[in-house]
């Protein structure tokens, strides 16, 4: 009974982890409503801040209650570049729009207009920035996010058997490790490969800040794990490895990551 309560509450604090990282990250939409503008009643909104290229999923989507009239401006981001201005089309309920593909790694920044009886009201704040990436095939991109989710998994449920003072189980540890080092060394630079034509870019080749995070998470597991085999301060270094988890965990994902510098024309991370 104990177990199955530790497993269970390890699963509901490996889920908000998981989620908080999700809706912190900057790669998550903005999204909005319900909005009252005189007559323009906005029931819902969503802006796109991460796109597939070639994938038509960079769509500036907004659903009225009425007919509505609006435009998308955008420029390419860290550019001296003018915004271009693309009209959103109205049918069945909804105002859309789709933004111009770039190269993986590149960025837009752009801003969402609705016409009101006041003018052009500006939506979502702004501007908003959006990065494109390359599109990760299932076979890569599914192990990647289910090996990271178990390693959450066996590192939360490791930290509650060391914080009640229980044995963890041996095999727990090294399988902690083995889920990192697949999730986040084999398919996780695989899957950066594919969305953005460099496999590593953390230290010591550049400064993504998910891959040194990766990396520190990595050393610290390795410490814990040398000192569960060897029976030497290993509640201490299990809870210290978890601490180190969590910390990074609650750092938004992707940020500092790849960038495409359009000046240069090649990628470079660490903005």
């Amino acid at each position: 009974m104990k177990k199955s309560l530790l497993w269970g509450l390890s699963f509901l604090i490996t889920l908000f982890f998981a989620v908080f990282q999700r809706m912190t990250g900057p790669t998550y939409p903005v999204k909005g409503g319900p909005e009252t503008f005189g007559s323009a009643k906005i029931l819902s909104y969503r802006f796109p801040r991460s796109c597939t290229v070639g994938a038509a999923d960079c769509e500036i989507k907004l659903k009225s209650a009425a007919p509505l009239e609006g435009r998308a401006e955008w420029t390419r981001y860290r550019t001296s570049g003018t915004y271009v201005q693309i009209p959103l089309v109205y049918k069945n309920g909804w105002l859309f729009g789709y933004l111009p593909d770039q190269s993986p790694a590149g960025k837009l920044e752009y801003k969402v207009f609705i016409k009101t009886e006041s003018g052009d009201t500006q939506l979502g704040g702004g501007p908003i920035i959006t990065r494109f990436k390359g599109a990760v095939p299932g076979w890569i991109l599914i192990p990647h996010i289910a090996l990271m989710f178990l390693f959450m998994l066996f590192s939360v449920r490791i930290f509650l058997s060391a914080a009640f003072g229980l044995e963890p189980v041996r095999h727990s540890v090294p399988a902690t490790v083995g889920f990192l080092v697949l999730g986040g060394f084999l398919f996780g630079p695989l899957t950066q490969y594919y969305a953005f034509g460099q496999a590593w870019t953390g230290f010591p080749y550049g400064y993504d800040l998910t891959d040194n995070k990766t990396l520190v998470m990595l050393v610290f597991w390795l410490i814990a794990l040398w000192s569960t085999l060897k029976a030497k301060a290993a509640r201490f270094w299990l809870i210290a490895a978890f601490a180190v988890t969590a910390v990074v965990y609650f750092v938004p994902h992707s940020m500092f990551g790849s960038e495409l510098d359009y000046a240069k024309g090649q990628v470079v991370t660490g903005k």
